[in-house]
C-alpha cells in the first residue's frame, strides 16, 4: 500500500482507482437490463402455476422461493438501473425500477431520493441518513424511533427475531409516510407520487390475492416477499450498521462490503461489493470485483469485508443505537455494559 502519513482523501482514493482500473470498468453496461426478461416471466410463471394448476403444497412452497429469489435479483439489479448505471433512458430507469421495487411496494421515484440523494449523501451521519438507527439523542427524543430501534438485530427484543423477512418493505413505507414527512432532506420530493406508486404496488398484490384465496396467497405472496425481503436486508443491513459515523463522506470509513460464495454474487448481481458501490454509485457491478482486487491491494488496512454469515451474527451481538461517533449502545442504558465499539468491530470483521 502508498504510504501515507494519514488516509488519502475520498476524491484523491477515487482519482487513483480511475487512474489504475481500465476505462470500461466505469462504463454503462445496458446489456445487464435483458436479465429482467427471464426475472420477471419465471416470477409470473411460478405465480400463475400456483394460482392456476394449484399443485401440492410443498411444490408451491417451492414455487414461492423461487418467485422470492427472482424478486431479489430485480431488486438488486433496479437498484444499479437506478443510479444510471445501465442504461441512460430516464423513462427506461424508472420503468425497470418499476419491475424491481414493485413487489416491496417501493416507489423509485421514493427510491431515487431517499437512496440515491440522501442516503449516498449523507452516509451514516448521524441523524441525517434515512437508514440509521441515529443517535440515543433521536432515541429519546422520536417515538418512532424508540419503536423501530427495538424491532433492530442487536436490539436483544424478541422482535428482532423476524427483522429479516419484513424489514424493507417496512422501511420502505416508514420513509414514506414518517420520514418523507418531516425530515428537511425531503423537502423537494413528490411524495403523491410516491403515494400513489406505493398504492398500485398495493393493489396489484391485493389482485393476486383475491386470484390465489387465502391458503394460496400463502405461497404467491408470503412467502416470495419474507425472502425477497430477507435476501436484500441480509445486504443491507451488513453495509453501515457496524461502521462508525463519520463526518466526513468516506466509504471505506463509514461502510461494509461482505464476501460471499461466487454463485450467490452472480445471482444477485455482486449486491455483496458495498463499499465498491458508494465509492462509484454509477459504475455498473458488473465490474466491482475489479474495485475490490484493487481496496484489497491498496486498502487493506481500511477496506472490511467479512465473510456474509459472520457480519450477520455479530449484527445481532451488538446493538444499533450511537451514543458517539464510534460507539454503539443501548438506548435504554447508554451508560450500560451493552456496547461495541465499532474500530475493534472492524478488527474483529476485517
Amino acid at each position: 500500500m502508498t504510504d501515507y502519513m494519514t488516509p488519502p482523501t475520498t476524491e484523491e482514493t477515487r482519482k487513483q482507482i480511475k487512474a489504475d482500473l481500465p476505462a470500461d470498468t466505469f462504463e454503462r453496461q445496458p446489456q445487464r437490463a435483458l436479465w429482467f426478461i427471464p426475472l420477471v416471466a419465471t416470477a409470473l410463471a411460478a405465480g400463475t402455476t400456483i394460482i392456476v394448476v394449484r399443485p401440492p403444497w410443498y411444490f408451491c412452497v417451492l414455487l414461492g422461493l423461487v418467485m422470492g429469489q427472482c424478486f431479489a435479483s430485480m431488486g438488486f439489479l433496479a437498484h444499479e438501473v437506478l443510479h444510471g448505471a445501465v442504461v441512460k433512458s430516464k423513462g427506461l430507469q424508472y420503468f425497470l425500477g418499476y419491475l424491481g421495487f414493485a413487489p416491496m411496494l417501493v416507489s423509485p421515484s421514493l427510491w431515487r431520493v431517499w437512496h440515491n440523494q440522501i442516503h449516498h449523501g449523507k452516509t451514516n451521519m448521524g441523524n441525517s441518513d434515512p437508514d440509521s438507527f441515529g443517535t440515543v439523542s433521536r432515541f429519546e427524543k422520536a417515538p418512532s424511533t424508540r419503536f423501530v430501534a427495538r424491532l433492530a438485530p442487536g436490539s436483544r427484543h424478541w422482535s428482532s427475531v423476524f427483522f429479516f423477512a419484513y424489514w424493507f418493505t417496512f422501511h420502505g413505507q416508514v420513509v414514506l409516510w414518517i420520514q418523507a414527512k418531516y425530515m428537511r432532506t425531503f423537502a423537494r420530493f413528490n411524495r403523491r407520487r410516491a403515494i400513489i406508486d406505493s398504492a398500485v404496488c398495493l393493489a396489484l398484490w391485493i389482485t393476486v390475492g383475491i386470484l390465489a384465496g387465502p391458503f394460496y396467497s400463502l405461497f404467491v405472496i408470503a412467502i416470495p416477499v419474507m425472502l425477497t425481503n430477507a435476501l436484500v436486508m441480509g445486504y443491507i443491513a451488513t453495509n453501515h450498521f457496524m461502521r462508525p459515523m463519520t463526518k466526513s463522506n468516506d466509504p471505506i470509513e463509514n461502510s461494509m462490503s461482505v464476501t460471499t460464495l461466487p454463485i450467490i454474487d452472480r445471482l444477485h448481481f455482486n449486491f455483496s461489493h458495498h463499499v465498491e458501490h458508494h465509492l462509484f454509485p454509477n459504475m455498473s457491478a458488473k465490474h466491482a470485483p475489479r474495485l475490490r482486487t484493487w481496496l484489497e491491494e491498496n486498502e487493506n488496512d481500511r477496506y472490511v469485508t467479512p465473510n456474509h454469515a459472520v457480519a450477520i451474527a455479530y449484527l445481532y451481538r451488538t446493538p444499533r443505537v450511537y451514543l458517539d461517533a464510534t460507539t454503539l449502545c443501548d438506548p435504554e442504558d447508554p451508560q450500560g455494559p451493552y456496547r461495541a465499539d465499532t474500530r475493534e468491530l472492524a478488527e474483529i470483521l476485517h
